[in-house]
This record gives C-alpha cells, structure tokens and sequence, in this order.
C-alpha cells in the first residue's frame, strides 16, 4: 500500500467521513476503502474517456471519402473559400465590395 497526501475542502472531507464509516462500518480503514473504491472509479470512467478520444492511426483514412457527393474540385473549393473569407473581411471593415 501507498501512501497518498492530498488536499481537499473541510466539508468534502467531513462528508466523505461520515459515509465511509456508514458505508464500511467505524472500522479505521473505512475511509481508505472509500477513497480506493472512488480513485478506482474514476480510473475507469477517465479511461474510458481517453480511449475513445485517441486520434485515428492515419487521419486521411478518417476522412477519407467525407466531400465525395461535393460536385465542386478542390481548387475551386479553395477559391471559394477565399472569397468567403475575403467577403467577411471587407464587412468586418465596413469596405464596400
């Protein structure tokens, strides 16, 4: 077993006392049993989280197919785009087109 030293708010602390002895009993142990089975929880549930937000392996394979129904080619979608940009520029600077 480890040791761990952290800091937490009085009224968490006098909360998580008073379930872990309802919960396990007025043994001396119970809160390091309640504070071991939430840690563990947490563990999992962060897991979990992390693993299903690893990026893919290879992203154009990801993304692979995703404009395929778009009609337009990639430069002239890249032409587009610029005007786009160049229009909300010019109102952003209150110039006329």
């Amino acid at each position: 077993m480890s040791e761990l030293k952290v800091h937490i708010p009085n009224n968490i602390k006098s909360q998580l006392e008073s379930t872990a002895i309802d919960c396990f009993g007025n043994k001396n142990n119970a809160l390091d049993i309640a504070v071991s089975k939430a840690i563990e929880e947490w563990l999992a549930k962060a897991h979990k989280v992390l693993i299903s937000q690893k990026p893919p392996e290879d992203p154009v394979e990801a993304i692979w197919g995703m404009l395929s129904h778009v009609e337009k080619s990639g430069v002239e979608l890249q032409h587009e785009a610029k005007r786009i940009r160049l229009k909300k520029a010019m109102r952003y600077r209150n110039v006329s087109d």
